[in-house]
């Protein structure tokens, strides 16, 4: 076998893996709704982040409680295959976690003056457990 037809062959079963890799990608989107969600909520917040001044940062008011509910928000966890938490500190700085079945997702970004108009604002964090 010559070498063209060895780098064929290898390369030919390195785009069989690729393609079997990306159909196995698209199945757990389908089966996992958390996955899909992560996506589009952390590119909508991502969105929101950058069009905030350097005097501002995000809050969210969470409204399934009958109540509404509001907090800054520090990080968003995505734990498969349907739970999303919300972690942050009320506007008296006490900890706050919302956790959420992701059927159950409904919440408002606010823009809102920063907690320490001294510190640099932090984007939130985003934390992927599969």
């Amino acid at each position: 076998m010559s070498d063209y037809s060895k780098l064929s062959t290898l390369s030919n079963n390195q785009r069989i893996l690729d393609v079997m890799q990306e159909q196995r990608e698209i199945q757990e989107r389908h089966r996992n709704p958390v996955i899909q969600i992560r996506e589009s909520l952390e590119r909508q917040v991502r969105d929101f982040e950058s069009k905030l001044n350097e005097e501002q940062e995000v809050m969210l008011m969470a409204a399934s409680f009958g109540s509404s509910i509001t907090f800054y928000v520090d990080s968003i966890e995505f734990n498969e295959p349907s739970m999303i938490i919300f972690h942050g500190t009320t506007t008296d700085g006490g900890p706050t976690r919302l956790i959420q079945h992701c059927n159950q997702l409904s919440f408002l970004l606010q823009a809102v003056p920063k907690q320490d108009p001294d510190e640099k604002r932090v984007p939130i964090g985003f934390i992927h457990n599969e």
